[in-house]
């Protein structure tokens, strides 16, 4: 996508200092960051569409540029979005969601039917429970590395502001409202595609084996449940959308010309590669 002059400003949400950027014209794409990251976590998908788009990326409550709050819940998260549908997003943007962004733009558009084009869903918003023990999970967040970590991470734009109680919290709770994913599922009215990473949990250890497993399962019950959707697997980890922007940007390109279009979405060998699809994009001049 070609280099275009961004806009920033902040959105209110009661106390909350949204921060927001949009660029571009064109259908709407707006992004549903994953907890712990922020809008930087987009920058290389967007380098890669070749289409012509409105881009709309923001940061929840206490993460990048977003001024902090005492509530960092679920709801609270999903009334941050509902905001920016509302005073940024115009009419029916199609919605990118990665892991806790993925959930979020279910249960949005389950409760706003007609709201929204479509759902681009990546790594997230699998009907399973990955925390079997809470208490551990808190445990295993309350490391150092979870502590000073996101005090890093500003100094490439990610930062985060929540402590490891918060950042366990919300671990939890994301995990528990996946056991009723099914019902938000079943209220969609929007074409959905879907792409899971085949090593969500990472590669090492009894832990991430079951829960990639249980991932796996996940994901092929909704494929099952819902045959419209599509669904795709990549042979990565949970960071798909640094490590895999080429593939994004070219499966979002596509998912985008067929809801325009009004025809299916296409799954399985039906999918144009990357280079196939370059090859069918005219070339801008200096490119």
């Amino acid at each position: 996508m070609e280099r275009i002059q961004e806009k920033h400003y902040k959105i209110a949400n009661g106390e909350v200092q949204l921060a927001v950027s949009e660029a571009g014209q064109g259908q709407t794409l707006l992004f549903f960051n994953g907890g712990g990251a922020t809008q930087v976590s987009w920058k290389r998908i967007i380098r890669e569409l070749s289409g012509q788009y409105r881009i709309v990326t923001f940061d929840f409550r206490s993460h990048g540029k977003t001024t902090r709050s005492p509530d960092v819940s679920f709801e609270s998260f999903l009334g941050d979005a509902e905001v920016i549908m509302d005073k940024v997003a115009g009419p029916r943007p199609l919605v990118i969601g990665w892991s806790l962004g993925a959930d979020l733009a279910v249960w949005y558009a389950a409760r706003h039917p007609g709201r929204v084009a479509g759902l681009f869903l990546i790594d997230g918003a699998v009907p399973v429970n990955l925390v079997i023990d809470p208490e551990d999970t808190r445990r295993r967040l309350n490391t150092p590395a979870v502590k000073f970590g996101p005090l890093l991470l500003y100094l490439v734009g990610m930062g985060y502001r929540l402590t490891p109680d918060e950042y366990a919290t919300l671990t939890i709770e994301l995990n528990r409202r996946r056991e009723q994913l099914l019902s938000a599922y079943e209220q969609l009215d929007c074409p959905v595609e879907l792409v899971l990473a085949t090593k969500s949990a990472g590669e090492k250890g009894e832990r991430a084996e079951r829960n990639n497993a249980l991932w796996r399962s996940g994901g092929e019950q909704l494929g099952r449940l819902y045959p419209e959707f599509s669904l795709q697997w990549l042979d990565g980890s949970h960071q798909l959308p640094f490590k895999e922007p080429v593939s994004l940007a070219c499966s979002l390109d596509t998912f985008v010309q067929h809801i325009q279009a009004g025809s299916s979405i296409p799954t399985g060998d039906e999918r144009p590669s990357p280079t196939d699809l370059a090859l069918e994009t005219p070339q801008k001049d200096g490119k």
